[in-house]
């Protein structure tokens, strides 16, 4: 199949984009301290532009005027304070100069209950709707996690259980008879990976402090797009703070912000439109949800496809497929194969009223053509696959398909992430290291053609 439908350009808002290939927002932990933009952020989002992705979605950067906006062990990065603001600016001043690449900042309030608190705030639960913890569900493993849990000693109690078939097949009564096994050998040998697993019991939030974050989350999409940034992402998936409060899992409050699904969206939609009256109607901004919780009393497809439809009816420009949260870990945001994300692509299609569509979950390049040529999807992104591999785009223009590097799934970037270590990638040996090769990023840049033409015109002034 042609692959030419992929560099097709394509409107979102007052966007357009080169081509129908985004980089999927990830929290790859190389963040410098107190959440600055370092050098290696820098160079990892250049290496990705120069390899002709024609977007580029950040990672969740967190904007949360509290300290229990959750765990900071994957050392996120944060839009909290004006100090941040010039090292942001630079990311995107980065990504800008290739070849007409654009850059949407993906902006989150945190973790909520899947979090713990920040280091030297023992004392202040995280915040959340309402005063649930939560619990991986270790029957949603996958064997790229297996392998992760095989490596870390959790192997011994897969197979006292049956095999990886056999726990996913669990059903409730059998899964209960685990539960123990698992929790004694994560406490004992898990580390901050037990944090990960199992939250710690969160403060229900105050509407007054609903409000605060409303209003923060607006400042600092206002202050991202002065910066510089094409578009704005809201985070709403993946068991995230709003999407706790999307969920009647984890919403169970009886206020204006609990009940109906337009009650438990309301936090959602008063950002939307409070940014929306700031900067116009055609600014590029959206929603990345879930397509499906995976949970028992989660958000459903049928609930958030519903959501969806409010989100675009508030001022949503765009929306960008997901899956999943922390306790439906594995099969729920990094399954084994590819192309799953996409089975919720319609709904949302449908929902939103015909709005720009981006799915997530690629790794072979007719695949991805195939599900835009099919109408199902408008976008595709690559997560893992862009770790593994920063110049597909470039490489299936090229028609150069063969040197594809392809992630082989075996999720040591996410392992890497809850082990407290620096994310490393199995296919790739530069992962996480950008900043020591700058022939990865550093030609055909528009910065560096202007700092050739600078150092050119300097070479002809005289010797002083």
């Amino acid at each position: 199949m042609s692959t030419d439908i992929l560099f097709e350009p394509i409107q979102i808002g007052n966007v357009e984009l080169k081509n129908r290939i985004a980089m999927s927002p990830m929290n790859m932990g190389y963040t410098g301290p107190m959440g600055f933009a370092s050098e290696q952020t820098n160079a990892w989002y250049a290496t990705r532009a120069r390899g002709g992705f024609g977007l580029i979605i950040t990672e969740c950067i967190v904007a949360n005027p509290y300290p229990w906006r959750g765990s900071d062990s994957l050392n996120p990065l944060l839009c909290d304070a004006q100090d941040k603001y010039r090292h942001i600016s630079q990311v995107a001043d980065v990504v800008h100069s290739y070849k007409g690449a654009k850059i949407f900042a993906q902006l989150s309030p945190g973790w909520g209950r899947q979090g713990h608190p920040q280091p030297g705030h023992k004392s202040i639960a995280s915040g959340a709707p309402s005063a649930v913890p939560m619990e991986m569900d270790f029957r949603h493993i996958t064997k790229g996690w297996l392998r992760q849990a095989t490596r870390l000693g959790f192997g011994g109690i897969v197979n006292n259980f049956g095999g990886l078939e056999a726990i996913q097949n669990m059903s409730d009564e059998e899964y209960d008879k685990l539960r123990p096994y698992i929790r004694d050998f994560m406490e004992k040998n898990g580390g901050e990976l037990y944090h990960v697993a199992y939250g710690e019991t969160p403060r229900e939030l105050t509407i007054r402090e609903i409000e605060q974050i409303e209003d923060f989350m607006v400042e600092q999409a206002i202050a991202l797009y002065g910066l510089g940034f094409d578009g704005i992402e809201l985070h709403t998936p993946h068991g995230y703070l709003l999407h706790q409060f999307l969920s009647p899992r984890s919403n169970l409050r009886e206020d204006m912000y609990g009940g109906n699904t337009e009650n438990r969206c309301r936090i959602v939609t008063n950002i939307i439109e409070r940014i929306r009256k700031k900067v116009g109607p055609d600014k590029a901004l959206g929603v990345r949800i879930s397509g499906n919780e995976y949970m028992n009393d989660g958000l459903d497809h049928e609930e958030a496809c519903k959501v969806v439809k409010l989100l675009s009816e508030a001022g949503a420009n765009f929306i960008n497929v997901s899956q999943g949260s922390y306790e439906a870990f594995g099969k729920g945001f990094a399954p084994d194969g590819e192309n799953e994300f996409t089975q919720w692509a319609p709904g949302f299609k449908k929902a939103s009223g015909g709005l720009p569509i981006i799915t997530p979950d690629f790794i072979t390049p007719e695949v991805a053509a195939e599900a835009i040529a099919s109408g199902k999807t408008d976008i595709i992104s690559l997560g893992r696959q862009s770790i593994a591999d920063p110049y597909w785009p470039a490489k299936v223009k090229a028609g150069r398909t063969q040197d594809i590097v392809k992630c082989c799934r075996c999720q040591q970037c996410y392992m890497n992430l809850f082990e407290g270590k620096w994310a490393r990638c199995t296919v790739n040996p530069t992962a996480g290291f950008e900043k020591y090769y700058p022939e990865l990023w550093q030609e055909d840049g528009l910065m560096d053609q202007r700092a050739k033409r600078f150092m050119e015109k300097r070479a002809e002034l005289p010797q002083i």
